[in-house]
């Protein structure tokens, strides 16, 4: 039997998930973006509430999980990727290396 894999808990949101988010780019564009991708943006964060858009200072999260980001880069998603990727070049694929 195979155990699973990959996120298995809930991802907590500190803001009402049924009104739209919205992230805004340092280039003065505002982008309408999931609830995920705005909970582990760092860079201006607004939510829109009866018509309005507020501005949210909640946290920050790394992207798909519940951990607290400690030192984020500007204007972008965090995806938090602690392991280095190691990649297999097969044999056929030698000449990729030149």
């Amino acid at each position: 039997m195979s155990e699973k894999r990959g996120m298995q808990g809930k991802l907590k949101y500190d803001f009402n998930t049924a009104n739209a988010v919205f992230i805004k780019k340092k280039d003065t564009r505002f982008f309408r973006v999931t609830e995920r991708d705005f909970r582990s943006y760092y860079g201006e964060r607004f939510i829109l509430e009866n018509g309005e858009y507020k501005k949210y200072e909640g946290p920050v999260y790394y992207w798909n999980t519940n951990t607290i980001v400690k030192e984020p880069i500007e204007d972008q998603i965090q995806m938090g990727e602690t392991e280095k990727r190691n990649t297999l070049v097969r044999p056929h694929e030698r000449h990729l290396l030149d």
